[in-house]
């Protein structure tokens, strides 16, 4: 007897659960990669809708992305940590240009400087630092800022309670607009 019995037309025996096993782990080994292949989420854009907490992932990949929630203005944002990276240096910084309107109108509303910094549990997170300086030009003898939003000027105001650490970065970020709610439509990670 050789050990090898064919039923419904597959061959089994010692044969093929070796190649079961082999093909379970190329399988095993091929989602892994997929998995690890995924962008990964810098951060979450949120806010709140009707009561309920809406949350918008932003990934690691380039290009202008318009937001699903483009012309829905919000008096408050709030900007939480993405994915956790696991890596053997730390990530590279990166910087997310956020802007009011899309195609040929758009504004820039602020950018926001993300830095990762280890856990307890070693892994990379992001944290973020709101770049603040505002935009201006020369305008009959006075210096006029270029962010502009229902005709003045946008300055940010921070409003969550979150510590920024030793180098400025905080952990999340809560925020709204002085002249009101305003809608964040696309971003551009860089």
């Amino acid at each position: 007897m050789t050990g090898r019995v064919t039923h419904h037309g597959f061959a089994q025996g010692r044969h093929g659960s070796a190649a079961a096993v082999v093909a379970a782990m190329l399988l095993m080994g091929f989602i892994s990669v997929l998995h690890a292949a995924s962008t990964p989420v810098l951060m979450l854009l949120e806010h709140t809708e009707a009561g309920k907490q809406i949350q918008t992932k932003i990934e690691v990949k380039g290009g202008l992305v318009a937001s699903p929630d483009k012309g829905k203005p919000q008096a408050k944002w709030i900007i939480r940590a993405g994915d956790a990276l696991n890596s053997e240096g730390q990530p590279g910084d990166r910087s997310v240009n956020f802007y009011q309107g899309t195609d040929n109108q758009s504004t820039l509303l602020f950018i926001l400087k993300v830095r990762y910094y280890q856990n307890a549990a070693g892994r990379w997170v992001p944290q973020f630092l709101l770049d603040e300086e505002p935009m201006v030009m020369r305008k009959n003898g006075r210096w006029q800022p270029l962010t502009t939003a229902q005709g003045a000027s946008s300055l940010i105001v921070q409003t969550g309670t979150a510590l920024q650490n030793a180098e400025g970065y905080f952990p999340s970020l809560e925020f709204g607009m002085t002249t009101g709610a305003i809608s964040i439509d696309a971003w551009l990670v860089q």
